[in-house]
């Protein structure tokens, strides 16, 4: 093989249109000065522990608001779901769940209480994706505590009377 054609990263060479660009290696790279800077300590805000109750407090709060969402459940799927949520009260008390975990849970019955579902979804979502071997026997459940939020929002929600119902 000639070595003529071939040139390597590592010499010096005119980088072509698709090289990747060189990584400074003396500093942070900043993603767009001040203002990122203050949008991303923003943005950590919330996933900081901020002023998070004791741990006694969170599980009464998850308890009382999780098992309100149950008893609205239909009759057929509620001792299945309290069977699983139980699962989930257990290892709460056993402290085999991370304290990441336990906050997002907690989060989650607080979203639940202030009747945020979208923040709800956001929440059970980042639980199953980032404990998802730690809650694989009761995460599906949380869904079903949501679908009731999102049934009741969507009866409580007023109707717009521009609002096109049949497009042409």
């Amino acid at each position: 093989m000639s070595g003529e054609n071939y040139r390597s990263a590592t010499k010096s060479h005119d980088p072509g249109w698709n090289d990747p660009p060189p990584i400074p290696t003396s500093h942070k790279p900043r993603a767009g000065g001040a203002k990122a800077d203050k949008k991303q300590e923003e943005n950590a805000a919330p996933a900081a522990e901020d002023s998070l109750p004791e741990r006694a407090e969170m599980i009464g709060q998850v308890r009382t608001v999780f098992d309100g969402y149950v008893q609205q459940l239909e009759e057929s799927r509620r001792a299945n779901v309290q069977k699983r949520i139980d699962l989930l009260y257990d290892q709460w008390a056993k402290g085999t769940l991370p304290e990441q975990l336990e906050a997002l849970i907690y989060r989650l019955s607080a979203a639940l209480l202030d009747e945020d579902d979208v923040r709800a979804n956001v929440l059970h979502r980042t639980i199953v994706c980032d404990h998802g071997g730690k809650c694989a026997q009761w995460t599906p459940v949380l869904r079903q505590l949501i679908f009731v939020l999102q049934l009741r929002n969507e009866q409580t929600k007023p109707v717009v009377a521009d609002q096109i119902v049949q497009p042409l």
